[in-house]
């Protein structure tokens, strides 16, 4: 009976014969699908399936995996690369992928993006608290780098004329969106600079809100380092109030909206006058203390000849500060009505030189485009050629158009 029984493999035998030629035969490499069933252990070892339309494997990312760091951008449904090692496990005859690397796909790939930027920076010191400068509390200049065209411009403009219209503000344009925008806004960041310390006080860098792609060029290295390297304190001011961009992270401040950071650096003239009116109270109120302090200390004394000499120079002292108390109101409430007048012929003045207005009285602005529509600003017909990609900024929208 044994002489006709077949020659056969022990299951232990053909586990460890299949684990072999896996090994060996099935180098690493990168597989796409759907995540399903995602399961974190306390042990920080990470189990899911990965899936597509006909086939599906188990997947295995260890506590001590480099792609632990995409731990927390993972979940159901998302569609992702992987590139790890296929394992067979023996004990339970299934074959499993064992994860090395994650690479997210779409609006993912740009989280992943972000998060190695970030870390990268981090670790060059570029968020330390102790590098971060101080926000002039009264500037006189303010710089603002964003679009001439968009939306952030018109929100800074009408807050600080608003505010305290007297405030100069100088725009250095750039394209806030798009290929290139990054390296824009770099170059009109170190433009700025070259008025630092003899102009302008402060800087702007922003746009308004939009998807992670419209707001992607802020979190891009060039703009990082840009602002890292500026002379002039940053404030960045990008998008809404839950957008927060590599750009934030390296400013001295951030401002939720470009409407907030204008608010922050401008403040409100009725605030200011109402701080000065405050210390005027407080300084009689001081003398009065003193006054009162100085009586009761003479009383005390009983030397009359010495407490009415001291209480007559005291009463010389109260008509002297009651004249200038009068002399004061009436030179202060003169500067006011002056600085009033002022800053209205500044705020009209402000307005006539906003560039959005100018374009609106029927004026354009035109760029030379090159390949990848980096924009270059022309000042002459002669500095183009026939065939050149032009783009004509008007107050309302653009027009792309070739040179014939």
């Amino acid at each position: 009976m044994a002489e006709n029984q077949p020659q056969a493999l022990k299951v232990s035998e053909l586990a460890k014969f299949l684990s072999n030629i896996i090994t060996s035969n099935v180098p690493p490499l990168w597989i796409r699908g759907e995540i399903s069933n995602l399961r974190v252990q306390q042990s920080r070892n990470v189990f899911f399936t990965l899936k597509d339309e006909e086939s599906k494997i188990n997947c295995v990312m260890m506590h001590f995996s480099e792609a632990q760091s995409s731990v927390k951008d993972l979940a159901d449904g998302q569609e992702i690369f992987l590139y790890g090692n296929v394992s067979y496990y023996k004990k339970e005859g299934s074959i499993s992928f064992f994860v090395d690397k994650v690479l997210f796909i779409g609006e993912g790939l740009l989280k992943q993006k972000f998060e190695q930027l970030r870390q990268k920076l981090e670790k060059e010191g570029y968020f330390d608290k102790g590098r971060k400068r101080k926000i002039p509390e009264y500037p006189e200049w303010v710089g603002i780098v964003t679009s001439p065209t968009g939306a952030a411009i018109h929100d800074i403009l009408n807050v600080t004329n608003r505010r305290f219209g007297s405030v100069n503000i100088v725009l250095f344009p750039a394209n806030v969106q798009g290929d290139g925008a990054s390296e824009e806004v770099a170059r009109s960041i170190r433009i700025a600079n070259k008025y630092a310390g003899h102009l302008l006080d402060v800087l702007i860098v922003g746009r308004g809100g939009g998807s992670i792609e419209d707001l992607w060029c802020f979190n891009e290295e060039p703009v990082a380092r840009a602002i890292f390297k500026s002379k002039i304190p940053v404030i960045s001011a990008v998008g809404h109030e839950i957008d927060y961009t590599i750009a934030d992270y390296v400013a001295d401040m951030r401002a939720p909206t470009p409407s907030a950071a204008a608010e922050l650096v401008v403040k409100d003239r009725n605030q200011l006058l109402d701080y000065l009116r405050n210390l005027t109270y407080r300084a009689d109120q001081l003398m009065n203390n003193k006054t009162d302090q100085f009586r009761l200390i003479l009383d005390n004394k009983g030397k009359t000849s010495l407490k009415r000499t001291l209480i007559t120079m005291l009463s010389n002292i109260s008509l002297e500060l009651g004249e200038l108390r009068h002399r004061f109101d009436k030179v202060y409430a003169s500067n006011i009505q002056n600085w009033s007048h002022r800053v209205k012929l500044l705020a009209e003045k402000l307005e006539t030189l906003n560039p959005v207005k100018i374009l609106e009285r029927g004026y354009s602005i035109t760029y030379k485009l090159d390949e990848n529509d980096v924009r270059k600003n022309i000042r002459s017909a002669d500095e183009t050629v026939p065939g050149d990609s032009l783009l004509t900024i008007l107050h309302d929208g653009e027009i792309r158009s070739t040179r014939r």
